[in-house]
């Protein structure tokens, strides 16, 4: 295979912007850290963690026969519009024709203490459909 030396150049311009598609699209805005009622900015759309639903998580240091899950409640406002979605971590959601993931939450949960909900951050990321 022959390749001439603009393709090779070409190929490097276009290989950092490699890691912006992902499975489902393309990735808007990349992955933000938001605590509750902060909104992050996604193209076409804006979230905002309004609430903790459910942070069932195992504790650190302790075994458990499940690994738990957190659901939070997230404010999606597209142009015109809002409403609320509830996000598990680590499962895509179609959100307004794109995918919504909360791939992080943190702190991590331990017997010893409740988390205030000031103190939660989550990691949000929203992929638009591919065009």
């Amino acid at each position: 295979m022959h390749v001439t030396k603009a393709k090779a150049a070409l190929c490097l311009a276009v290989l950092p912007l490699a890691g912006c598609a992902t499975l489902w699209g393309q990735s808007v805005g990349g992955a933000q850290t938001l605590k509750l009622g902060q909104t992050g900015h996604y193209g076409p759309v804006d979230l905002t963690p309004i609430a903790v639903d459910e942070d069932s998580r195992c504790p650190v240091g302790t075994q458990c026969i499940w690994a738990g899950q957190v659901r939070v409640k997230v404010l999606v406002e597209p142009a015109g519009a809002n409403y609320a979605v509830f996000a598990t971590l680590r499962r895509p959601m179609g959100v307004d024709g794109g995918t919504l993931l909360v791939e992080q939450v943190t702190p991590a949960r331990t017997s010893t203490r409740q988390i205030p909900p000031s103190h939660y951050y989550f990691t949000i990321r929203y992929t638009a459909p591919a065009r």
